[in-house]
């Protein structure tokens, strides 16, 4: 069985957003959970849920297409849909899944969801090989591979989150609950709502704190429990 791709829509056109809403209900493979008629409104939801695939105008008011990308703290899979063939150099770049040219049909968007489920598939099956033991954050244009091993604990810093590791600490856009929503390793557990640890590197825990290197980190009432259960007490 495949597995479901989570996907939104961004589209300034109201007739085009409502022919894509009308084909990706219709499709068993993607569960349509927005659609967002502005860059800026897309980017706010993007910043704290995690999805598989963008159906992605690149010519809008305000924040376009390609703005969007560049503000997004990672790439979920891309599906260009534009009026303009220019943008194939574009989609080159981002290495985007598809590139469809309005208006759109609904043979050919079967034909892109088709890609965008092989493609997942071996997205998950390379992640099931790296995610054990490595993240890569993106910084000035490139990614930079931090292994599980360094980072001490993640942030959380208003609008970004810092990821405190052995040499550095890296800042990126987004928030914690997206990072612990795609995190999904029991190796990093979320003590405050302002904190995801690493067991790896506590030194030790009081009532209601714990220490790792030489930063106290609170721990809320909430997530106590659930933290004690998660390491070995003799």
């Amino acid at each position: 069985m495949n597995e479901v791709l989570r996907c939104v829509i961004v589209e300034d056109e109201v007739m085009a957003m409502k022919s894509l809403q009308r084909l990706c209900e219709k499709t068993e493979v993607l569960s349509l959970v927005g659609s967002f008629s502005t860059g800026e409104e897309a980017q706010v939801f993007l910043e704290s849920t995690s999805v598989d695939l963008i159906f992605l105008d690149i010519e809008m008011p305000g924040m376009s297409g390609i703005d969007l990308l560049d503000s997004l703290s990672y790439l979920p899979q891309i599906i260009f849909t534009t009026n303009n063939q220019e943008y194939a150099y574009e989609a080159f770049e981002y290495d985007v899944t598809d590139f469809l040219k309005k208006p759109i049909l609904p043979a050919r968007l079967i034909r892109s969801i088709e890609k965008a489920v092989e493609r997942n598939k071996r997205l998950n099956n390379i992640a099931i090989a790296s995610n054990s033991s490595e993240i890569y954050v993106k910084s000035d244009k490139k990614y930079i591979r931090v292994p599980y091993d360094d980072i001490h604990y993640f942030e959380n810093a208003g609008d970004y989150v810092k990821i405190i590791t052995d040499t550095i600490t890296h800042v990126i856009h987004g928030s914690l609950k997206s990072i612990n929503n795609r995190l999904d390793h029991p190796r990093f557990f979320k003590v405050h709502r302002s904190f995801i640890v690493n067991l790896g590197r506590i030194k030790d825990i009081e009532e209601g704190s714990l220490i790792i290197g030489s930063k106290v980190i609170p721990i809320s009432r909430a997530h106590r429990p659930l933290l004690m259960k998660s390491i070995n007490i003799l």
